[in-house]
């Protein structure tokens, strides 16, 4: 109540309380969205460190370095969407649920290419969970949607 008195009015007022609100809508950051950024922010991080192991392995321009240097962005990419759905970041949810999808569609299609239901199975896993834990009521409720 003290905090509502210090906002005071109009603009001043709006933006107070969207930082009070902000703030609030972080102390309660569901678990689930909370354990989906700690995956992405450690799938990022070694799949940099992979990348950049592979391209100083490498050192030329070559297939297989190029695919690394790709692997390192995506890596990145991975860590900056890990931080934004942390911080309750739509647009990041958005991202993770296009690569989740993918991942999936991936590992189906791979099963047409001699992988097995097992292995698609297993390699969709951690997306099906993914999926999941972003889009229970309180993951919807924390992202605002």
């Amino acid at each position: 109540m003290g905090e509502t008195l210090a906002c005071g009015t109009g603009e001043r007022y709006r933006e107070c309380h969207t930082h009070l609100a902000s703030e609030i809508s972080m102390a309660q950051r569901p678990l689930g969205v909370t354990i989906v950024a700690i995956i992405a922010w450690v799938s990022g991080l070694l799949q940099i460190i992979a990348s950049i192991f592979v391209i100083f392995a490498g050192m030329v321009i070559t297939p297989v370095a190029l695919v690394a240097w790709l692997s390192l962005a995506i890596g990145i990419v991975t860590l900056i969407v890990g931080i934004g759905l942390w911080r309750g970041n739509q647009t990041a949810r958005i991202v993770a649920t296009i690569v989740f999808i993918a991942n999936i569609v991936l590992e189906v299609l791979g099963m047409f290419n001699g992988e097995s239901l097992w292995s698609a199975i297993a390699g969709s896993i951690l997306s099906i969970i993914g999926l999941i834990l972003l889009y229970t009521r309180s993951a919807r409720e924390y992202f605002g949607s």
